[in-house]
């Protein structure tokens, strides 16, 4: 949940009322394509727990100087690289839950994962823009950097490496 909800999110990290908000967010996006070969290439070389807390604290690496005003074209460059590591990391997870569960259970657990991180989907953007309208750009981004740190302790919690393992 806390990954979905984080990117989600990230769409709503920039000041509503700049006047090239929508080009910063077309460029932004485009830090998802980056964001799936970054994670394509480390899940075969770390696995799939470690690849994701690595791109989880990334993420977190990249929100943090966003605590304080940046400059139009830093803050963009910060968000890009945000925004391609939460994307690699939620995809992961995407690879590595059906390969935890087993096969009799996998639809159900597979869902209710699904479900719930949809949830976070979308309560994230209401926090984040309601806290970005109201002048609390720190208290947002620490909201952030919160989540991000407990999904990524989460994962490396996580008590299978699914890597070179047969799903059953």
């Amino acid at each position: 949940m806390q990954i979905e909800a984080v990117h989600l999110g990230l769409r709503y990290a920039k000041n509503e009322q700049d006047a090239s908000l929508y080009k910063d967010t077309f460029i932004t996006s485009l830090a998802e394509f980056p964001g799936l070969i970054v994670s394509a290439v480390l899940v075969e070389w770390l696995g799939r727990k470690a690849t994701m807390w690595c791109l989880l604290f990334t993420c977190c690496g990249f929100l943090g100087p966003l605590v304080f005003h940046q400059t139009e074209l830093w803050t963009t460059a910060l968000l890009f690289g945000a925004r391609a590591c939460a994307m690699g990391s939620f995809t992961v997870l995407c690879l590595y839950a059906p390969e935890v569960y087993p096969t009799s259970v996998r639809s159900t657990g597979v869902g209710i994962a699904n479900a719930i991180g949809r949830i976070g989907g979308i309560v994230c953007p209401l926090v984040a823009v309601g806290m970005l309208r109201s002048c609390h750009q720190m208290e947002a981004i620490f909201v952030f950097e919160v989540v991000l740190c407990l999904a990524a302790i989460a994962c490396m919690l996580f008590p299978v490496e699914t890597k070179g393992r047969d799903m059953n």
